[in-house]
């Protein structure tokens, strides 16, 4: 139990029940809450990926937790921008179709690399692999303690512990939701149309499934060029998306992109500013 629950349970004890279904919230923090009735704890995530709280989306898209008002720092944006010095003008149906097709383009990399069945295919795979590690790894704490001569059996507890602490780095990879998908498609759509308003030809093809893909790559941590951001993080994402040197082997794709997609993308803002 963290330090601020105690105390704030020390305060309100004693308390009715030792849980309940129904939950009266009390925030004592901006990102905490404890239950009047049983003293339950709730404590929101700064992220998305980790957080437990039933999420509420808000009209500018942005997601706040109900029980104490903390809202996710993410990018928010409204679902209908009003300007009131520009008109309204229906865009060409070429430039429609255009972008139609890129959106399906966009769409089409991330569930190959996200909700298909060969992404799941391949999570499936990595998490066995990730757990046997933990196993393997808690197997030889349990032998070696065992070997030192110990005369009690071995605290497994103590054991799994040092196996976290040790095997800390390992990543198992989540899947993702519809939601996440489609903000990930959103941004990098963005993203291209910029990069077509700078002159990029992103006709389609293998150059441009290339480029969907490091551009999913860097959404991980976003990408700016001097206070110009260029593609949006989207931290979640990095949970989700399979591991780089696993690209080829699943996915058809080279690893090589995501670095290639960084420079040209910056290529193309560093030629348009200097101009």
């Amino acid at each position: 139990m963290c330090a601020p629950h105690a105390i704030w349970r020390t305060i309100r004890r004693p308390f009715r029940a030792p849980s309940c279904l129904s939950c009266t919230w009390e925030t004592y923090d901006f990102d905490r809450a404890g239950c009047l009735k049983c003293g339950a704890g709730h404590h929101c995530a700064a992220n998305a990926a980790d957080s437990t709280c039933p999420l509420v989306t808000n009209d500018d898209l942005s997601r706040v937790c109900p029980i104490t008002g903390f809202v996710l720092h993410e990018v928010r944006h409204a679902k209908d921008e009003f300007i009131d010095t520009g008109t309204a003008a229906d865009a060409p149906p070429t430039q429609l179709a255009s972008l139609t097709t890129l959106d399906n383009e966009v769409l089409a990399v991330l569930h190959s690399l996200l909700t298909s069945p060969r992404a799941r295919h391949y999570r499936a795979d990595e998490n066995a692999r990730q757990a046997r590690k933990l196993t393997n790894s808690l197997a030889r704490t349990l032998k070696q303690a065992k070997a030192d001569g110990a005369q009690s059996p071995p605290n497994v507890c103590r054991s799994l512990a040092e196996v976290i602490h040790a095997e800390r780095n390992l990543r198992f990879v989540r899947p993702a939701s519809q939601e996440l998908l489609d903000h990930c498609a959103r941004q990098i759509l963005l993203s291209l149309v910029e990069l077509r308003a700078k002159g990029v030809r992103l006709a389609s093809g293998a150059r441009l499934r290339n480029l969907i893909c490091g551009m999913a790559y860097l959404l991980r941590t976003g990408l700016t060029y001097h206070t110009h951001v260029l593609i949006t993080a989207v931290d979640e994402i990095a949970e989700c998306l399979p591991f780089e040197n696993k690209l080829e082997a699943y996915f058809g794709f080279s690893s090589k992109v995501i670095c290639e997609t960084e420079n040209e993308i910056k290529l193309v803002f560093r030629s348009h500013y200097q101009r």
